[in-house]
């Protein structure tokens, strides 16, 4: 085969019960460029290997597969994208496809190619997906912009700072040109995963929004996030905004990761963050902040009159905030 324009990453781990659909829709892509698939399989137990070969036999000339007998995630969250996958992929872009994901159209990758062929100023392009939730289904499609960009029938050019409520990028719904240095940045982080990789190229050019639905998106109790309790995703993006604000600075970061800072501080004073024990994700556990961590690492970050005046909010537990909120309407009715 020749050199591929497009390489395609898939990360999969005991997902048997979607890996054949994933794989069906990366394969039945329809494109006028060769591409590539690599597939890492983090030591899978439950019969997804068997799928992988399966198609691997099948299309030869199209898969490389990377088998682990260890599973690395569990280790140090990252390592699969910085050691395996990335310094493997020979194209020109880097489209991705966790195993438990799965593409729609069968023009998904010409078309986005066809975008970033057509902005250059774009390093990336995402989109809409479907949310598949015990059996439901649900599009979600970003909306709120705080750029000026002029919108399009495609989509519409998006950057950093429209991230600020919602980081809504989609992995599986996204196309990124393939720069070899930015890995290499990648190596400075504690934790690596998919947001340091859409961070760093927007925070060196811009995006591209399709408004389109790109992928579904299965949550589940098998998930690597979407089997998580809540508070302990909250936890992964604390640490995750941490360790970038504190290698990077920013502005942005600032205010994101002071606003996680912060819910993260309440829930703890109020006694309502998960225990170690209680938390999933090991790599997770002995890092799990104490309350005075939180508040010696918040003191630095704040700035503003505003700031300080939310810290101070935060230090009351959310029960006594209920409590005056009920007397206070009891005292207002009568």
């Amino acid at each position: 085969m020749s050199k591929p324009l497009v390489t395609v990453l898939c990360i999969t781990y005991n997902h048997n019960r979607f890996i054949r659909a994933c794989l069906e829709s990366i394969v039945s892509q329809q494109c006028d460029f060769p591409f590539e698939i690599i597939i890492y399989d983090d030591a899978s137990t439950d019969g997804t290997r068997d799928i992988i070969l399966e198609f691997q036999e099948k299309y030869p000339e199209l898969i490389r597969v990377i088998l682990r007998e260890e599973n690395q995630w569990s280790k140090n969250p990252g390592v699969i994208d910085i050691l395996y996958n990335n310094p493997q992929a020979k194209g020109n872009y880097l489209a991705f496809c966790e195993g438990d994901d799965f593409w729609i159209g069968q023009d998904k990758l010409q078309k986005q190619v066809a975008i970033l062929e057509k902005h250059p100023e774009c390093s990336m392009t995402c989109g809409a997906y479907v949310l598949i939730d015990d059996g439901k289904e649900k599009v979600v499609r970003q909306n709120k912009w705080f750029t000026n960009h002029p919108e399009d029938e495609q989509g519409r050019v998006f950057e950093l700072e429209d991230l600020k409520n919602t980081f809504f990028i989609k992995t599986s719904t996204a196309l990124v040109r393939n720069q070899p240095t930015l890995f290499d940045q990648l190596k400075k982080y504690e934790f690596c995963l998919d947001m340091h990789i859409f961070y760093l190229l927007l925070r060196a050019g811009k995006g591209y929004y399709i408004k389109e639905v790109l992928a579904g998106y299965n949550r589940h109790q098998a998930g690597v996030y979407s089997g998580s309790h809540q508070l302990e995703v909250l936890l992964a993006q604390y640490l995750i905004l941490k360790d970038l604000y504190k290698k990077d600075g920013g502005e942005f970061l600032r205010k994101q990761y002071l606003k996680l800072a912060l819910s993260v501080l309440n829930l703890k004073i109020s006694g309502l963050m998960l225990r170690n024990k209680n938390i999933k994700q090991k790599f997770l556990q002995n890092r799990n902040p104490s309350v005075f961590e939180i508040v010696k690492d918040i003191k630095p970050v704040l700035q503003t009159k505003a700031e300080k005046q939310e810290f101070y909010k935060n230090l009351i537990p959310v029960q006594a905030k209920v409590l005056k909120q009920r007397i206070k309407h009891v005292f207002t009715k009568n």
